[in-house]
């Protein structure tokens, strides 16, 4: 690909706003749990789940989770999840693969079913074979037939992370966290402490819904770097049309890692760069992004894994040369690849201008390359719909440009350098708010009408 340094002419950015900025939701008190890796993978789990489930919010959220996932694999899958006889005896062979090849993740997943199935015994979805499918959707979804590479998810993902340089030079990292059914994982949501020979190694935040494997991975190391990982559910080299059989091939084989299994690796690494090239090379079953920042100064870049049995990685790194119409200080990421171009059209390139559009006026307006932790929450928390004339190749109702979504879980900025562990392992490491309701998306206020591609800034080539 051709990739051209663009300077952006920002004056338009400077005297408009493209949205409006709501009222920050209510939020959820989040609850800190600890847990020690150097314990047996079916017993590390066991305390946080018997506190959990034992308080106000019970299995309700796991309930509506996993029924809301086992339906969604059964339109997608009708022959293997349509009803529950097919979706039982397909989770029992993805159970026999995991076990073969993942076995810390197999024994998560018994574990978790075990606790539900103590608490409410005639739930289905709790049976350790539905459980384990509707656990790996994610996985499942991205092997679903499509005509096309390109054509969209029918029920897209709306993940976006950002990595971008800050006042002193250390790269801030945000992150909205976004899946459906939105109310429960959100209501499942928790912050753990991973441990490590006694000490806190990283903290996550971590719906319970989710084992490890399979987890959509929002982490700090403290004083070293910060992860979040976004859906890849398109583009060149992905796992579309992958059989059903080839998946549960790859995953017995164990050669392939799965999305939570290469972040959790990455996050054992002791520092920025040691992470980067794990994140880069570690073989993945299925794509995905994963958006790092560090610790030392101007430490940020997105990695970009390809599915379909392939080693390649595209590493775009905060100050490089590589900016795809993004300056050299900002890196955006939403669910499509960096290289395809707004004027493509293509799904969620919308969402990555608007916020690229919101920081680079925030920027302007002080006359700097940089942008605040405050310029970051104002973006994250945009809730108003970019008028519908605006913009030519407006696919309603993802290209709102709205950030703060209806699928919105929660909302994250990490600051990987001036984070520190602390022995009380109650107290949050993470800057976060998990919502408690779904954000709604604002029809567009008189300030957005008519602030379209023509105004936005533009690229000049040098």
């Amino acid at each position: 690909m051709v990739h051209l340094l663009l300077l952006f002419v920002a004056g338009a950015l400077a005297l408009a706003p493209f949205a409006a900025v709501g009222a920050r939701p209510e939020s959820f008190d989040v609850s800190v749990y600890s847990v020690d890796l150097d314990a047996d993978p079916a017993v590390r789990w066991r305390h946080v789940l018997d506190d959990f489930l034992d308080g106000p919010r019970g299995v309700s959220p796991f309930q509506q989770t996993y029924s809301a996932w086992l339906q969604g694999l059964a339109c997608l899958f009708p022959a293997e999840f349509g009803t529950t006889a097919s979706a039982t005896a397909s989770g029992t062979r993805l159970l026999a693969a995991l076990d073969a090849g993942h076995p810390e993740l197999a024994a998560e997943l018994r574990t978790l079913s075990s606790a539900l199935l103590q608490r409410q015994p005639s739930e289905a979805a709790f049976q350790a074979p539905l459980l384990a499918a509707a656990a790996s959707i994610y996985v499942f979804a991205n092997i679903a037939p499509r005509n096309t590479s390109d054509a969209p998810p029918p029920h897209g993902s709306a993940c976006t992370s950002i990595v971008a340089v800050g006042p002193d030079g250390h790269v801030l990292h945000g992150r909205s966290l976004d899946f459906e059914p939105r109310d429960p994982i959100a209501a499942s949501a928790v912050e753990v402490q991973f441990l490590s020979a006694g000490k806190v190694a990283y903290s996550c935040l971590h719906p319970l819904v989710s084992p490890t494997g399979l987890q959509w991975f929002t982490c700090l190391r403290p004083g070293a770097f910060s992860l979040s990982v976004n859906a890849r559910s398109l583009g060149p080299k992905n796992e579309h049309n992958t059989t059903f059989d080839g998946l549960l091939a790859r995953l017995g084989s164990g050669e392939q890692l799965l999305l939570g299994e290469v972040a959790a690796k990455a996050m054992a690494e002791s520092d920025y760069g040691a992470a980067l090239a794990s994140l880069a090379s570690l073989p993945v079953v299925s794509s995905n992004y994963f958006i790092v920042a560090g610790a030392g100064l101007g430490q940020g870049a997105i990695v970009t894994r390809f599915g379909n049995n392939s080693a390649d990685a595209d590493l775009w790194a905060v100050g490089s040369g590589a900016s795809d119409g993004q300056p050299s200080w900002l890196r955006v990421q939403t669910n499509v690849d960096h290289w395809q171009t707004f004027a493509s059209g293509a799904y969620a390139t919308h969402r990555r201008q608007h916020a690229i559009d919101l920081l680079t006026a925030s920027a302007a307006s002080r006359n700097g390359s940089f942008v605040t932790d405050g310029d970051l929450w104002s973006a994250y928390l945009t809730d108003e719909a970019l008028d519908t004339q605006s913009f030519t190749h407006r696919r309603a109702p993802e290209d709102t440009g709205v950030i703060l979504r209806p699928t919105t879980i929660a909302t994250l900025i990490m600051s990987p350098w001036a984070s520190s562990a602390h022995p009380n392992l109650s107290r949050s490491l993470l800057n976060v708010s998990v919502w408690k309701t779904s954000p709604r998306i604002l029809p567009p206020s008189a300030s957005t009408k008519g602030v379209g591609a023509e105004s936005r800034a533009e690229a000049v080539v040098i």
